[in-house]
C-alpha cells in the first residue's frame, strides 16, 4: 500500500468521524431544547450574588425642646379634661335645679370614655345619673346624695389625684385646671339664666379649694422641714 492510499483511507476516516459527530450534535440539541408552553417565563440567574439592600429607620433624639412641647401637649390634654369634667358635673348640678332633665352623661369619645372608667370604675361612677323628680332631685343635692357638696368634691379630687399623682407640680396644675372648670361652668350658666352659679355650686367650690389646700400642704410638708432644717 502506498502513501496515497494511506492518506486517502485516514481523510475518508476523519470525513466520517465529523459527519457522525454533527449529527449527534445536532440530535442532543433536539433533546434539550424547551418546548414553548405559550407564556415567558423569568428564570432568575444563580450566579447574581448581590444581596438585597435593608433599609433601617434612624432613631431621632428628641431635643430638650421637643421633649418639653410633648409634656406640655400631655399637660394642655389633662388640663381640657379636668375642665370638661368639671362643667359637666356643675351643670348636672345645675339640672337637678330644674334646669334640665337631660342624661347625666354627656356625649365624650371613646379616649376619653375609657379614662373616666380607669378613674372611677365606670361612666355611671364618674356621672351619676341625674334624677328626673323634684324628689328625687333633692335626696341627690343634699347631703349623703350623688350629687351633694361632698359626693361632687369627692369625685373631683379622685380625679385630680389619679391625674397628678404624687407629682405636686401636677397637683398645682390640676388644681388650675379646677379652678378653669368653675370659671367656666359659671360663664356658661350665666349665658344660659344671666345669673350667676347657685349656692350648691359655689359651696362646691369652696370644698373642693378646701381639699387642695389640706393636700398641697401635705405634699410640700417634707419640703419645709427641709428647709428648717437647714
Amino acid at each position: 500500500m502506498d502513501v496515497k492510499e494511506i492518506r486517502g483511507s485516514s481523510l475518508q476516516n476523519y470525513r466520517s468521524k465529523v459527519v457522525t459527530q454533527k449529527g449527534q450534535d445536532k440530535t442532543n440539541a433536539k433533546s434539550v431544547e424547551p418546548k414553548y408552553s405559550g407564556a415567558d417565563t423569568f428564570v432568575k440567574s444563580t450566579e447574581d450574588k448581590t444581596e438585597p439592600s435593608t433599609y433601617k429607620l434612624a432613631k431621632k433624639k428628641l431635643s430638650a425642646k421637643e421633649v418639653q412641647e410633648l409634656k406640655d401637649a400631655e399637660n394642655n390634654s389633662k388640663t381640657e379634661f379636668v375642665k370638661q369634667f368639671i362643667n359637666d358635673t356643675i351643670n348636672n348640678q345645675n339640672k337637678l335645679l330644674g334646669k334640665s332633665t337631660e342624661s347625666g352623661i354627656p356625649k365624650m369619645s371613646k379616649d376619653t370614655s375609657d379614662l373616666l372608667t380607669k378613674i372611677f370604675g365606670s361612666l355611671e361612677n364618674a356621672y351619676p345619673e341625674v334624677a328626673t323628680t323634684p324628689e328625687d332631685a333633692e335626696k341627690a343635692i343634699s347631703k349623703g346624695g350623688a350629687y351633694s357638696v361632698e359626693a361632687v368634691s369627692d369625685r373631683i379630687m379622685t380625679m385630680a389625684k389619679a391625674l397628678a399623682g404624687d407629682d405636686p407640680n401636677k397637683l398645682q396644675q390640676m388644681r388650675d385646671a379646677v379652678e378653669k372648670g368653675f370659671a367656666q361652668a359659671g360663664l356658661d350658666f350665666k349665658r344660659a339664666t344671666t345669673n350667676d352659679l347657685p349656692q350648691i355650686c359655689i359651696d362646691t367650690h369652696t370644698e373642693v379649694m378646701k381639699r387642695f389646700d389640706e393636700l398641697q400642704g401635705k405634699t410640700s410638708a417634707p419640703k419645709d422641714n427641709n428647709s428648717k432644717n437647714n
